[in-house]
């Protein structure tokens, strides 16, 4: 059964993804807090939806191929918004090569995946793989607040002395954006060679 609760949370990412990508380009800070706030939800579907799924018998082939493609979308598209968010203009080059590196493991494995599911030879997941996706929410996240309470600064005179500053701002992102990416090319090496460990050991 394609409609059962895992799927249209799933369907529910895949919807609020570009929302996302709109709310947070907004020069509005309602629209952008908004913006952080679908994305702290859609990243809370992505906890529920596969293990829904799993409680209940609820896996289904839509849900197999959906369930990862909408991840992709949510995180990718966040993280292609931060880097074209103005705050980040001096630091947007090295950003959009963590951003792209990101995207080739992403991609490369998410392909890998489903020609292993084809091969019958179904690759398996670790706990890096987990780390990635907590890794990447977390910096995705904690950017978007930090934009946040930036523009909320602006807008409320009072709240500035407690704004630690632009150079903070960047630099923190910065660093977090080189650990998301370092954790993510890691967590693609041992996805691939542990499933090849696992693979021998089963034949």
């Amino acid at each position: 059964m394609i409609v059962n609760l895992p799927n249209i949370l799933t369907g529910l990412r895949l919807l609020l993804a570009p929302v996302i990508v709109v709310l947070v380009l907004s020069h509005d800070l309602i629209w952008q807090m908004l913006g952080t706030l679908f994305f702290i939800i859609a990243a809370l579907t992505d906890h529920l939806d596969g293990r829904l799924a799993r409680k209940f018998n609820l896996v289904t082939a839509f849900g197999k191929f959906a369930d990862p493609l909408a991840d992709k979308l949510l995180t990718l598209s966040a993280f292609v918004t931060i880097v074209l968010r103005e705050e980040f203009a001096g630091v947007a080059t090295y950003l959009a090569v963590w951003v792209a590196i990101i995207a080739v493991r992403e991609i490369g494995i998410t392909v890998l995946r489903i020609w292993a599911v084809k091969q019958e030879t179904p690759l398996i997941t670790s706990m890096w793989g987990k780390a990635k996706t907590t890794t990447q929410l977390f910096t995705i996240i904690i950017t978007l607040v930090l934009l946040n309470f930036r523009h909320f600064s602006r807008v409320v005179p009072e709240s500035a002395a407690y704004y630690p500053g632009d150079k903070f701002l960047i630099s923190i992102v910065h660093i977090l954006f080189i650990i998301c990416m370092l954790v993510t090319v890691v967590s693609g090496i041992i996805y691939i060679t542990g499933s090849r460990y696992e693979t021998r050991n089963s034949t």
